[in-house]
């Protein structure tokens, strides 16, 4: 997709940590109104794609670009009405509660010196509800579980109210039940609430499933990118991740399941 028709893109980006460089001249769109799962073997760059789009790292050649105007020039406050941020590792500020995390998600909508208003009240509770951290509100943040503080952290995000949510591995310290249960929140948020998605996931057959849209990934540039039913094959996975595959169809949803025959098997 070209970056014309996306409202947040990268325009031939070098990234890099000091003298490491991770992604070198890449231009990537994230399409609006989709789900993006973002893919590809550890170090390839994904993680640090998302951190240029969301203006946590400055590129050291090429630009991010929102809603037409290069990211640099606009405010965090402006950004934050606009995108929404869920990175890596994140710390909890100080001794919160659970409510007073999801709380802060409101800071960019507030006027100055205004006061809590009802509709920031329903937003955090809609999203403590949403994703099931109700029964949490009043507890310390950090006694939590991984999961549950996962979920909090997410329902912050939600309560920031911003058309574009970036995630970075947001399924980490998740089990089976709530991974689910997560993937199908953002799925119903990008299809029946209109929000754009993107996040970086190694599951590849939850990316299939539940997202609409797949950016694949490697040494810093983009492999294929389109729709799971489209991109994804023996060949593609093969490509990025060095290992044979069988490709079937999912008995539930009908995507694209991948099978890893492992290093010593030979495809059929």
């Amino acid at each position: 997709m070209h970056p014309d028709r996306a409202r947040l893109s990268g325009d031939k980006l070098t990234l890099g940590y000091g003298q490491k460089l991770i992604v070198r001249d890449l231009t990537v769109a994230i399409p609006d109104g989709h789900f993006t799962a973002i893919i590809g073997p550890n170090g390839c760059g994904k993680s640090t794609l998302l951190r240029a789009l969301s203006r946590l790292m400055k590129p050291q050649q090429g630009q991010v670009i929102l809603d037409g105007e290069a990211i640099t020039l606009l405010g965090s406050k402006e950004i934050a009405r606009r995108v929404g941020i869920l990175a890596q590792n994140t710390t909890t500020p100080g001794d919160i509660t659970v409510q007073e995390l999801i709380a802060r998600g409101r800071y960019p909508h507030q006027p100055l010196f205004s006061r809590w208003r009802q509709q920031d009240e329903e937003a955090v509770q809609q999203a403590m509800k949403a994703t099931g951290v109700s029964q949490f509100a009043s507890q310390p943040v950090d006694t939590l579980s991984g999961g549950q503080r996962q979920r909090a952290w997410i329902a912050m995000i939600l309560a920031q109210q911003t058309a574009i949510m970036l995630l970075d591995e947001p399924t980490t310290w998740l089990d089976i039940s709530h991974q689910i249960d997560l993937m199908e929140l953002l799925q119903h948020l990008n299809q029946h609430q209109g929000y754009t998605i993107a996040a970086v996931l190694h599951d590849l057959n939850q990316a299939c499933r539940y997202a609409s849209h797949l950016i694949a990934m490697r040494d810093g540039q983009v492999i294929a990118e389109g729709a799971p039913s489209e991109i994804v094959n023996a060949e593609l996975i093969e490509r990025i991740y060095g290992i044979k595959s069988l490709i079937i169809d999912d008995p539930v949803a009908g995507t694209p399941l991948v099978v890893p025959l492992g290093r010593q098997v030979s495809s059929p």
